[in-house]
């Protein structure tokens, strides 16, 4: 049996084989065996007729056949383990020809991630900060949450809320027809694109409003003309509460507006500081994969894309709807569907991928503890849900939740790894304390006395440190923080 193996970018092994004679001969009268257990030849038992009747009877080119699918399928065993292939999925068979006997396998195989120099990566987050602008934002917000409604004799202005029956649309189109519809009059975000047209208009005015849609509106709308009777038969304005110790001290537990403000800001800059952290995560996992040399089966970024369309077809039922009246509401075909899903499923692959290989060369590992600790937290989040906390943990403890669990808790580390590793900050070794500080400079004084040639810049007693490796309460006493070198004391 001549084999022949080619691997290519694309992470697939294309094996050529040309088989033997001897091992067609064989697979033949093995295959005739079988034919005449199912189609018994007169004058014998099923199966055990002679090849000769069986091929006269059959046909040579069916034995054929027969003779390939068993062949294929022992070779193909055969081959994986000859070869070296790790498949990803099964392979395809193709039967290049007959007479010689020749056969070519393409098998998906894993994918091969090369990492590059990851650890030369050094970034750092954007400052976190609050403007006034935003305090006074999100405060005038909290204002109008609290605002009330009063009625007005007065004609209708901006941010008014009216009361209005409306009739019309466009033309050849179904007709809206509502009464006692409350809207308000805004710039931005209006029920009506054409609601500014009621400036002006007194309670129980009638107006007629024509508005023609832009061009670049849905197109069963874009371009056409609309004509609406509005009947206003009540206006309200908004009446906005002062800014002043009261308005706080309705709010909670605030006695002055000044502590109001100051509950604000750092609200406000918790939310920045959790957004920076992700944005700044995102761009550090981003540059570790743009260093990266990604190779994978076609197959697999297939399986990341089935896995999206299923999550819609999913959500369509959720909805109500059929996945054929989901594409339709969509206006797309599944194959454009698909197509449209493929570079995010191909980017959340690759990060995936690199992830997986930073585990693996950083060797990380996750203890049976950690993934303990980490049922708890989900059974506590879900318990103040609504949900029962025995149950979810013990669904959450059979071996595939727990290796699935596992599995996410390396991926966070190593993300957490790379972050750390991207600040400068330590990500391996012990924590110091003050008399380690103490005796490390004790130690390179003396190093510093001794052996003037040593190599600058190495640690004589190989003090790392890495603050997440300590517990808060293994901290000497009298310390709300672990004490590394360069920091204040």
């Amino acid at each position: 049996m001549k084999v022949t193996t080619e691997r290519t970018p694309n992470c697939s092994a294309v094996v050529t084989v040309e088989v033997d004679d001897a091992q067609v001969q064989t697979a033949l009268r093995s295959a005739a065996t079988r034919v005449s257990k199912i189609r018994p030849i007169p004058g014998f038992r099923p199966g055990k007729a002679p090849y000769e009747r069986v091929e006269r009877a059959v046909g040579k080119d069916l034995l054929l056949e027969e003779a390939i699918d068993g062949l294929a399928q022992n070779i193909y065993k055969q081959v994986l383990k000859d070869e070296n292939i790790d498949p990803y999925d099964a392979g395809k068979l193709e039967v290049v020809q007959k007479s010689p006997v020749i056969l070519k396998f393409v098998i998906p195989t894993r994918p091969v991630v090369t990492l590059g120099d990851y650890r030369s990566i050094h970034l750092q987050p954007k400052p976190v900060e609050v403007t006034e602008e935003q305090i006074t934002e999100s405060i005038e917000r909290i204002r109008l949450e609290q605002a009330t409604l009063a009625p007005v004799t007065r004609p209708a202005q901006m941010n008014d809320m009216l009361t209005i029956n409306i009739k019309g649309g466009i033309e050849d189109q179904s007709q809206l027809d509502r009464e006692g519809l409350q809207v308000r009059i805004e710039t931005t975000g209006a029920t009506f694109p054409w609601l500014d047209q009621l400036i002006g208009v007194n309670t129980d005015e009638t107006r007629t409003v024509t508005y023609v849609y832009p061009a670049d509106a849905s197109e069963s709308v874009a371009g056409k003309t609309a004509t609406y009777t509005v009947t206003v038969t009540d206006i309200k304005e908004t009446q906005l509460p002062e800014l002043n110790d009261e308005f706080a001290k309705n709010l909670g537990p605030f006695e002055t507006f000044e502590l109001l403000k100051t509950r604000v800001r750092a609200s406000l800059f918790n939310e920045a500081r959790e957004a920076e952290e992700n944005r700044f995560t995102d761009e550090v996992v981003d540059a570790v994969v743009a260093q990266a040399q990604i190779a994978y089966p076609e197959s697999m970024l297939d399986d990341e894309v089935d896995a999206d369309i299923r999550r819609a077809k999913d959500l369509a039922q959720r909805l109500g709807m059929t996945w054929d009246k989901y594409l339709e509401l969509s206006a797309k075909t599944e194959p454009a569907y698909r197509e449209e899903l493929k570079p995010r499923a191909e980017s959340r692959l690759k990060h995936l991928l690199t992830l997986m290989q930073v585990v693996e060369a950083e060797k990380i590992e996750i203890t049976p503890k950690e993934v303990d600790v980490e049922i708890d937290l989900r059974a506590v989040q879900a318990s103040r849900q609504g949900e029962r906390a025995d149950q979810v943990r013990r669904s959450l403890s059979t071996p595939d939740s727990r290796h699935d669990i596992e599995f996410n808790l390396k991926i966070r580390k190593a993300i957490d790894f790379l972050v750390a590793s991207a600040k400068g900050e330590p990500t391996s070794g012990k924590i110091l304390t003050p008399e380690m500080v103490l005796a490390e400079q004790h130690a390179q004084e003396q190093a510093a006395a001794t052996a003037s040639t040593a190599p600058t810049g190495v640690s004589p007693s190989g003090l790392i440190t890495d603050p997440t490796q300590v517990r808060s309460q293994d901290w000497p006493r009298g310390l709300d923080h672990p004490l590394v070198p360069g920091q204040n004391q």
